[in-house]
C-alpha cells in the first residue's frame, strides 16, 4: 500500500479573509491525515538578513519560526500555497516568507515537489493571475519545484469567496484535484 503524501498548506494572508477561507475549505476537504495549515500570520518571521550564510549550509542563522516551516517543506511532498493580491504582487507577509525560503535555492530538498499556488484579488482575475504568477515564478523556479496549477479569485471584502458559488465550486474543484495527487 502507497503511502500517502504529505500536504503543507501555506496562507499568506494577515487577515482572516478570502485567502485563508479558500485554503481553509481546500484542506477539510482533502482524504488525507498527512496535513497541516499553517498561518504565516501566526508565525514569528523575521526578515532576510542577505547575510548567504545559507550557501554554505542549508540552514538559516536567524533563530524563529522559519526553520521549523522549512523542516516542514522538506519533509512534505505538496505544497498549496496561498496569497492576496496586494499592489499587484504577493503580500508582505508571503513575500518575506518566500525570500526566507532562500536556504532551500542552492540544494535539492524540495526540488521536484509539487505546488499548488491560490491566488486571491480584489481586481479582475486575470490581472491578478498575471501579476501574482510572475511574482511566484522566481519562487517556482529557484526551488525547481513542479508547479501542478495555479488558481486566481476574484475577491476584495473578507468573505467574498463565501458567497460566491462559482468560487465555491472551484474550490471544490481544487481539493478534487489535490485528493488526485493522493
Amino acid at each position: 500500500m502507497k503511502n500517502k503524501p504529505k500536504i503543507l498548506f501555506i496562507s499568506g494572508s494577515p487577515r482572516n479573509g478570502n485567502t485563508d477561507f479558500a485554503l481553509s475549505k481546500i484542506y477539510d476537504s482533502i482524504d488525507n491525515n498527512h496535513k497541516e495549515l499553517i498561518f504565516l500570520k501566526d508565525q514569528d518571521i523575521k526578515f532576510c538578513k542577505g547575510c548567504l550564510t545559507c550557501h554554505k549550509k542549508p540552514k538559516c542563522v536567524i533563530k524563529d519560526d522559519m526553520g521549523a516551516i522549512l523542516t516542514k517543506m522538506i519533509n512534505s511532498d505538496i505544497f498549496v500555497i496561498g496569497t492576496p493580491n496586494y499592489f499587484d504582487n504577493v503580500s508582505g507577509l508571503m513575500k518575506n516568507f518566500i525570500d526566507r525560503c532562500h536556504p532551500l535555492y542552492k540544494t535539492e530538498l524540495v526540488r521536484a515537489k509539487k505546488v499548488i499556488l491560490i491566488l486571491v484579488g480584489g481586481g479582475k482575475s486575470q490581472g491578478t493571475r498575471k501579476y501574482l504568477s510572475l511574482s511566484f515564478f522566481g519562487f517556482v523556479k529557484y526551488l525547481k519545484l513542479n508547479l501542478i496549477n495555479e488558481y486566481s479569485f476574484q475577491a476584495l471584502n473578507p468573505l467574498d469567496l463565501s458567497k460566491n458559488e462559482s468560487a465555491l465550486k472551484n474550490i471544490s474543484k481544487i481539493a478534487k484535484k489535490i485528493n488526485s495527487l493522493c
